[in-house]
């Protein structure tokens, strides 16, 4: 591939920005008139790029005013987080500490039952019976 296949142009024409900007559109939305270069990459994603905890959604949340002005004032120092970042680290505690109380229930259960001499046997017995078949 040629350092020419890999350039890619976008031209604008000023009635197409205008018509976009008739429609709401912000100058977020639209590249202003004019050509823009841009460069196409080789780069193929990490797995870990592509992980959950690596992928950030936008959502509209609605949060109780003093929970957001607790964490925008976390978030003022300069050497702060950003708020989201922050909810977002807050979030994923909760989470975290939720999934491992599920693993510790799971290791219990587990632990539980191979020590349960009556669900042994009756494992070995459906063993039998299998074996039989």
């Amino acid at each position: 591939m040629s350092k020419t296949d890999k350039d890619l142009i976008l031209e604008v024409t000023q009635e197409e920005y205008d018509e976009a900007m008739k429609k709401g559109w912000t100058d977020d939305d639209i590249q202003k008139p004019g050509k823009h270069h841009y460069r196409r990459t080789t780069r193929v994603a990490k797995p870990e790029d592509i992980a959950a905890s690596n992928i950030k959604v936008q959502v509209t949340l609605r949060l109780d005013l003093d929970i957001l002005e607790h964490f925008k004032n976390r978030a003022s120092p300069s050497n702060a987080a950003p708020y989201q970042t922050q909810i977002n680290a807050e979030l994923r505690k909760v989470m975290e500490n939720d999934l491992a109380d599920e693993q510790t229930k799971l290791k219990k259960s587990v632990e539980e039952l191979t020590s349960n001499k009556e669900f042994i046997r009756a494992v070995a017995e459906q063993l039998k019976e299998l074996e039989t078949v």
